[in-house]
């Protein structure tokens, strides 16, 4: 019986970097540590892949209905919402904007269920290298092997779900890897036959028609931002958005999705679940469990992230983080391989599991120190 998710090391592609960084992707690696990892991969079995494929599917589908819940039972306090966003979330959600794609964090050693960890739903990043470069890798190392991976195909089909010719793509220019992500969108939306504009969000102005204008004074018909929504929140032209609201991507319901707020009303919607670990926003809400995560409602890589435990257990300290309240949630082991732990990213593109990654860290905490893996399917 094949093992159902294994290690493999391989040497590295000849004029690797040189490969990645024509596709795209500048930023592989710093001060001799690896990001984009060429010397080992991970392998799955076709039905391990499956397993996760589903689970992210399912579990779409309980956020969208956990959306329903939120939004009837005004349960905005609980995810940390603030008064003024309440109203354009809840008509974002009641007329179903659009969205684009999100990646949902999954813990799983390879055997029961994939337990969810959180909901990149706003704002994920490292997609060019799920989406484009792993396949580069396969195609050169293992052309006869497969992936679970058809994201640039679904992204370039996504856009025209939106009908505005010229596409605004906004990030802080400052940082490279958003830079990466907004310029790979942006050429998935050219291949969909939209003009595209890249710009930083500082740049982004406000007309005295009330509508949202570039930096050539031109109005923006649709703008995808790389910036979180509890970040515009505290931005000086939030109060401006109104009915512009519909022009930005990805839409404000997904506030309801992004912070990890969500995780004790999915576990409180769906108790037992075997997808879901047990949530809440107390330690004692946990019960009896013998270890457990604390988490920043608004963290990003690691921050903020402890592992707490009854008996002994060393955990890596902190780092820093003061965004918003924090989660409990039951610890869920990781898959370790070769002195890495790993966790599962599942893209989602519309509705649609569309692709898989994998993030190794030498501490259990997946942290902005982390790895990614290619991976490649046998069958």
């Amino acid at each position: 019986m094949k093992t159902p998710i294994r290690l493999e090391v391989r040497p590295p592609r000849n004029g690797w970097q040189q490969r990645v960084e024509e596709a795209g992707l500048i930023w592989h690696g710093a001060g001799g540590e690896p990001y984009w990892t060429e010397d080992r991969n991970l392998v799955f079995t076709l039905e391990a892949a499956e397993v996760l494929e589903a689970a992210a599917n399912e579990l779409h589908a309980m956020c969208l209905s956990a959306c329903d819940e939120i939004a009837s039972r005004g349960w905005w306090d609980r995810l940390a919402i603030p008064e003024a966003a309440i109203g354009m979330v809840q008509t974002s959600w009641m007329v179903r904007n659009p969205s684009l794609y999100g990646r949902f964090d999954l813990a799983w050693d390879g055997s029961g269920t994939p337990k969810l960890l959180e909901y990149n739903a706003d704002t994920p990043t490292s997609l060019l290298e799920a989406a484009v470069i792993q396949w580069q890798w396969l195609e050169d190392v293992a052309a006869q092997s497969d992936q679970l991976n058809s994201l640039h195909e679904a992204l370039v089909e996504r856009w025209a779900l939106f009908p505005e010719q010229t596409i605004h793509f906004a990030c802080k220019w400052d940082h490279l890897e958003d830079r990466q992500t907004i310029a790979y969108l942006a050429e998935t939306a050219e291949q969909a036959g939209k003009s595209v504009e890249l710009m930083d969000v500082g740049e982004i102005g406000f007309s005295e028609g009330g509508r949202f204008t570039d930096m050539n004074e031109r109005p923006i018909e649709r703008i995808f931002k790389l910036y979180p929504w509890e970040w515009m929140a505290e931005e000086p032209f939030f109060a401006e958005i109104g009915q512009e609201r519909a022009r930005f991507t990805e839409p404000a319901w997904k506030m309801m999705l992004s912070n990890k707020g969500i995780l004790p009303i999915l576990w409180e919607l769906n108790p037992g679940h075997p997808l879901l670990l047990p949530a809440s926003y107390s330690q004692t809400g946990l019960g009896n469990v013998d270890r457990w995560v604390e988490k920043p409602f608004f963290g990003r890589e690691g921050s903020g992230v402890s592992i707490q435990s009854r008996g002994p257990f060393h955990s890596p300290p902190p780092l820093p983080s003061q965004d918003g309240p924090m989660v409990y949630q039951q610890h869920a082991r990781l898959f370790e391989a070769g002195g890495q732990h790993i966790v599962w990213g599942l893209w989602m593109v519309g509705d649609e599991c569309r692709g898989l990654s994998a993030r190794g860290d030498n501490s259990p905490i997946t942290g902005n120190f982390s790895r990614f893996l290619p991976h490649r399917i046998e069958g």
